[in-house]
């Protein structure tokens, strides 16, 4: 016991000084705003924001290094305790609170959007560019005359921080959302705990229909914190940027909570409120509800489990909508994001290569051929829903809300890095080893290297530094030789002989 405290003591350290490199380079090469009146996160020289890419790539590897080899830990079996990884998720996430922006500039929007529904105007009809001021000049310019869209409830949460700390604090502002994402941050921990803890005792059905009795549910909390709120992607996006996924999946893991442990009506309303932030929180509610629903002993009983939950869900969306006073008009403006095209989104590579065919041949134009594969897209991705939902009562709600999020992500029209937390977390609750792979684990350090500090394109000093900086923390680890680093290509083949050994007890 006392090697492997040494060993997550020496992971925690390492990731430390990664995420404080990462924060301490963020305040040059962040994505800082601009004429900020009170002097702070103010724009930096080139040489500047060069010795910040450094220091942030730098930081970057190191905490990724230290994610991954903690990771390797917890595939041992060795004994570490959520106790133990309170400590390392606290050490790395809250050095990144103080400092600018990292990796998206997308809170200042938010507080845009909470400064106009301050000021009592329809952020579903005007965009931050009717505000004026330092708040709207934040926001990048695709985004100045889009109408909101994020849900009710997350405007209102912006909108309180926002008559707290004033229209013209842009840093203040923007700390206020730190302190929501860092309280849907404390959610997800408090919520994943405990439906690992529940999966763990057998309680509820699940993968196999048991929650205890499958290879991959097993390694209980740790894991399952591991794989969520200790993942980079997690980190450096829902703390760094302060998304305000935090928020929405902080209320979804509580919804499922309330859920498995029989409080279909206050789970019901809670992942109502959940999709008032962001509406794919919805695929969540459908699952856990087939799930309840299919539970019941009789079709009787099925059916009046789910008229209770659509009329519960019913009266919390009313009360939450009337809450918020914002009205109705999210409904309208859901598609805005899929203006922007992402490289991650399948659906939109395959009509921009469809498109090019196309206009090359004559028989059709790209705009067109984008506008049909993010349809097929879109239908695809409804269809693993239904499926993901209709085998909810043999797979469990968590593990049903996790694959369907995941599918719904990977045929979306637009796809960000951390769209795939939607999925992961709610996963990572039953099944942490599905996202313990190398495949998965190699997968979030991609998604992790899509996005640059600054949220912004990349010059070639800026590559360069980035380069410099994430070498010299690889040459560090290398010559300093943390612990359990010399033992990966052994483990690596440790782990082979444990995937051998399962396959063969499952024939």
């Amino acid at each position: 016991m006392a090697e492997v405290a040494v060993t997550v003591r020496g992971c925690r350290l390492i990731g430390t000084l990664g995420s404080v490199l990462l924060a301490a380079g963020s305040w040059s090469a962040g994505a800082l705003p601009f004429g900020v009146p009170d002097g702070v996160w103010a724009q930096r020289s080139p040489a500047h924001t060069v010795l910040g890419a450094a220091a942030s790539y730098a930081g970057l590897v190191l905490l990724v290094t230290a994610w991954w080899r903690l990771g390797v830990v917890l595939r041992q079996g060795e004994p570490v305790g959520p106790g133990q990884l309170r400590p390392v998720l606290w050490s790395w996430a809250l050095p990144l609170v103080p400092g600018p922006l990292l990796f998206s500039n997308d809170a200042y929007s938010y507080v845009a959007q909470g400064a106009l529904a301050g000021r009592g105007w329809d952020v579903y009809q005007l965009g931050p560019a009717a505000l004026g001021g330092p708040l709207a000049d934040n926001v990048p310019q695709m985004w100045r005359d889009a109408p909101a869209p994020y849900g009710p409830l997350a405007v209102a949460a912006t909108r309180a921080v926002v008559a707290v700390t004033g229209e013209h604090h842009t840093v203040a502002a923007v700390l206020g959302m730190r302190l929501v994402a860092l309280c849907g941050l404390g959610l997800i921990v408090w919520g994943i705990r405990r439906l690992a803890a529940e999966r763990g005792s057998g309680s509820g059905s699940g993968l196999s229909g048991s929650g205890a009795g499958t290879e991959w549910g097993r390694g209980g909390e740790a894991g399952a914190l591991w794989a969520t709120v200790l993942n980079p992607l997690a980190l450096v996006h829902l703390v760094g940027g302060a998304h305000n996924e935090a928020l929405m999946l902080g209320l979804m893991v509580a919804g499922l909570v309330a859920f498995r442990r029989g409080h279909w009506v206050l789970g019901t309303a809670v992942l109502t409120w959940a999709a008032l932030v962001k509406v794919p929180a919805a695929v969540a509610l459908l699952c856990a509800a087939a799930w309840s629903v299919g539970t019941m002993p009789d079709r009787r009983s099925g059916w009046l489990r789910g008229a209770g939950i659509a009329l519960a869900g019913l009266k919390a969306l009313v009360l939450g909508v009337a809450a918020c006073g914002q009205g109705w008009g999210w409904l309208t403006t859901l598609r805005g994001p899929a203006q922007v095209y992402t490289v991650l989104s399948p659906s939109t590579d395959v009509g921009r290569v469809l498109g090019l065919l196309s206009e090359g041949f004559g028989v059709g134009t790209a705009a067109g051929a984008i506008a049909a594969a993010r349809s097929v897209g879109l239908l695809l991705g409804v269809c693993a829903v239904a499926f993901c939902a209709w085998r909810a009562p043999r797979t469990g709600p968590e593990y049903a809300t996790g694959t369907a999020l995941l599918g719904l992500v990977v045929t979306a029209p637009v796809v960000q890095p951390w769209y795939v937390l939607w999925g992961a977390v709610p996963l990572a609750a039953v099944a942490w080893r599905l996202l313990e792979g190398a495949g998965a684990r190699l997968a979030t350090l991609g998604l992790v290297a899509m996005m640059l500090p600054s949220g912004t394109a990349p010059t070639w000093a800026y590559a360069l530094a980035a380069i410099t900086g994430a070498s010299a923390a690889a040459a560090a680890l290398v010559a300093w030789g943390p612990p359990g680093l010399a033992a990966l290509p052994r483990l690596r083949l440790q782990e082979r002989g444990s995937v051998r050994a399962l396959a063969r007890t499952r024939r």
